[in-house]
This record gives structure tokens, sequence and C-alpha cells, in this order.
């Protein structure tokens, strides 16, 4: 009977540790997939100083100077998660401006579209970009519906009309992108966390569980 007794607190002790570490398992690849980064993807153009192409031909919307255009976003987003997609435009142009002669800042307007995604700042986004500087915009993006979800960013100049009394763009890019939502077993990112931390305490319970068994099937 006591061999018996002793042949079962063996087992059980055998059982506690093999589901404690299915449960550290579970946890450490929860926490794991919740904090591994997700890789940017990025576009780059060079807009030429001059007369826009997008103008038709009229010479007083041009580009003040050459400018570089550069678009990053995140390859993927984790299901609730919070990502960033920037614009960068760089002045090139690196000439100073003759002494006392001064120029207008350029007029920037861009403005993401990535429906069913929530972007923070929505609609369109207007700057300026003075002579030799950079101007940097960024907007969030918040994973909500999971699936391969194509987005477009508009990038225009603006030119003021005095006899249209008003700002008239002029496009200078569209950049086609593509942002991945993923989830994990059907849950977001804050759920994903609980499931890790509740599987580490499973597992430190199920552990101590399993040591006690094994001390009394030793004794």
């Amino acid at each position: 009977m006591k061999i018996h007794t002793r042949y079962k607190g063996k087992t059980l002790s055998q059982v506690l540790y093999a589901l404690s570490l299915v449960c550290l398992a579970i946890g450490l690849f929860a926490l794991g997939w919740v904090v591994w980064p997700a890789p940017t993807d990025a576009r780059q153009f060079i807009i030429p100083a001059g007369p826009l192409p997008a103008a038709s031909g009229e010479t007083r919307y041009a580009s003040y100077s050459a400018y570089s255009l550069k678009i990053n976003w995140p390859r993927w987003l984790r299901s609730g998660e919070t990502g960033t997609i920037h614009l960068r435009l760089t002045d090139l142009d690196h000439e100073p401006l003759p002494a006392g002669e001064t120029r207008e800042g350029q007029v920037v307007l861009a403005e993401p579209a990535l429906y069913p995604l929530r972007l923070d700042p929505p609609g369109s986004t207007q700057a300026n970009i003075a002579d030799e500087q950079d101007l940097v915009l960024f907007w969030e993006v918040t994973g909500e519906q999971p699936g391969e979800i194509p987005g477009k960013m508009f990038v225009s100049f603006g030119f003021y009309d005095e006899d249209l009394d008003e700002l008239v763009p002029v496009p200078v890019a569209v950049v086609d992108f593509e942002i991945k939502v993923i989830d994990l077993w059907g849950l977001d990112s804050g759920l994903v966390i609980w499931l890790g931390l509740v599987g580490l305490v499973v597992w430190g319970a199920l552990f101590v569980l399993g040591r006690v068994a094994g001390v009394a099937y030793r004794s």
C-alpha cells in the first residue's frame, strides 16, 4: 500500500512538473511575441528644385529648393498596438542666400490614408519648411483589425493664389505602402501580456506543488 502511494506521489510530481513547463513555455512565448520589435519599411524620393511636374506648366508653382523626401512606416503591428509613420523632408540646397535676401518657407501638405486603421492626427497636416531646415512629421497608427491594410501618403506643396484668395495644393508625391496587423490566437497585445504573466504565475505555482509532491513521495 505504501509503495502504491509513493508511486502515485511520484506520478503526480512528474505531471505537475510537466504542466509547469508547458505554462512556462506559453508565458515566455506570449511575452516574447509582445516585445519582439517590428521592422520598418521606407521609401525615399528626390524632389528637384524648379517648376513642379503636376503644375501643368505653371512656373509660379515651383519647388523653392531640392528636397529629399523619406517616409517610414512599421511593416506590421500587433492588434491593439500603436506604431508611428514618419515623414522627413530635407533641404538639399545648402548654399546660403545672399546677404539681406530672404525666401518664404515652403508650405507642405501631407495626409496619410490607411482605412480602417485609426490615425492620430487625422486628416491633412500643414507645415512650413524654412531654408536649409528639415521638416519631420509623424502620425500614430493603431492596429485594430487583423489583416493586410494598404495605405497611401499624399504629399503636396501649397502656394497661395492671390486671384483665388486660397492655398492651391500641387502634388509632389503619392507613396503606396502596407501595414499588416497581426494577433496571437485571436488576442490583442494587451490580453497577450496578461496571458504571458498568468502563464509565469501558474508555472511558479505548479513548480512549487511539484516540489511538495516530490518531497512527499521521497518521504
